[in-house]
């Protein structure tokens, strides 16, 4: 009997790992034992530890690179690590800038094929940001077309944080999705926040499982939003054609730094001196996120940075605080000297 999989993709900071965390838990409820494969484009494992403390589920980490083309070798053996443990379903949550097609072609290689099928190709999209992706990132030609098969390659698109932006917004982003995939269905929500068991129908801890494993029905509804009419001629989902090419990484520009807390910081750092770091780079500083400390506050503090945006949550991270920074064309030696002088402030 073959093991479901389901991907999880869309760009940093769309909300994907608190879509798998509610998969998780809607996994614990089914009686489901899930794997995971967290794939991280940093060096820390931020969103792997998010889901060991909420979720206290076990992980499987990909870290420093993206799957789908720097650790593209690696998948494969972290896929059998997983099969060994005998799960009923496998969530594959991918860094914000890879490719979903590619993950999908690794499941159809000889040596897993037979074990494994694709279940659910999700893509997450931030409805505060995702229309001006095409003009920020335009001189990373690379990134764009991945942002592209992103939408294209989807069974489900859901629109996330669709609260924080107006309707004629809504609008425009289901255009804009309708145009690379014709099929897909597209929710919108909030927090990630949707019904779930369309996408988890058929799928049984496997001493219950019958031969046939059956994808629910597509009423996998967030926000109510009357869907556009977007007749397209032509077969398949994918309505703009990319066209093909031989392999390539899916991005030219993006990078991560990861910069911990220097030695003589352990009072930690005022949060508006964080908050006003993280925005001083501007449109290159695409995502940061990492366990910190801060100043006049018990413990560790989880800060996720996105689309200008700083959230804070309480973590019980017991290592040395760090934050990772995701952007485009940074510069590493500028970044670190700033960060260092961040900490020494009156």
């Amino acid at each position: 009997m073959k093991i479901p999989v389901i991907i999880l993709g869309g760009f940093l900071g769309s909300g994907k790992t608190t879509l798998l965390l509610s998969l998780l838990k809607e996994s614990k409820a089914r009686g489901l034992t899930p794997g995971i494969v967290m794939n991280e484009l940093g060096k820390k494992d931020v969103d792997g530890y998010i889901l060991q403390e909420h979720a206290g589920a076990n992980v499987e980490k990909l870290l420093d690179g993206c799957v789908c083309c720097s650790r593209k070798d690696e998948l494969p053996r972290t896929l059998e690590l997983l099969l060994a443990r005998r799960p009923d379903v496998i969530y594959i949550e991918l860094t914000g800038v890879a490719n979903p097609e590619e993950i999908a072609k690794s499941l159809l290689e000889p040596a897993l094929s037979g074990r494994l099928v694709l279940h659910y190709s999700i893509t997450v999209l931030d409805a505060e940001n995702v229309l001006e992706y095409g003009s920020r990132f335009s001189a990373d030609k690379q990134l764009v077309r991945t942002l592209r098969r992103q939408l294209s390659s989807a069974g489900l698109i859901i629109v996330n944080k669709s609260d924080l932006v107006e309707p004629e917004t809504l609008w425009r982003i289901e255009k804009m999705a309708s145009r690379y995939n014709t099929d897909a269905e597209i929710v919108f929500t909030h927090y990630s926040k949707i019904n779930l068991s369309p996408l988890l129908a058929g799928i049984a801890p496997q001493e219950q499982r019958t031969p046939a494993l059956q994808r629910g029905s597509r009423e996998i509804n967030g926000m109510a939003l009357k869907r556009i009419n977007s007749a397209v001629s032509g077969h398949g989902a994918t309505a703009v054609q990319e066209p093909e090419s031989a392999h390539e990484t899916s991005y030219s520009q993006v990078a991560a730094v990861t910069l911990t807390f220097p030695p003589g910081a352990a009072d930690g750092v005022r949060p508006e001196l964080l908050e006003g770091f993280f925005r001083e780079w501007g449109d290159s500083l695409v995502r940061a996120k990492g366990h910190v400390r801060l100043a006049g506050r018990d413990g560790v503090q989880l800060v996720q940075y996105a689309g200008n945006r700083c959230n804070w949550e309480f973590s019980r991270y017991p290592g040395q605080p760090y934050v990772v920074f995701i952007g485009l064309n940074l510069d590493e030696k500028q970044l670190t000297d700033r960060w260092s002088a961040l900490f020494y402030q009156p």
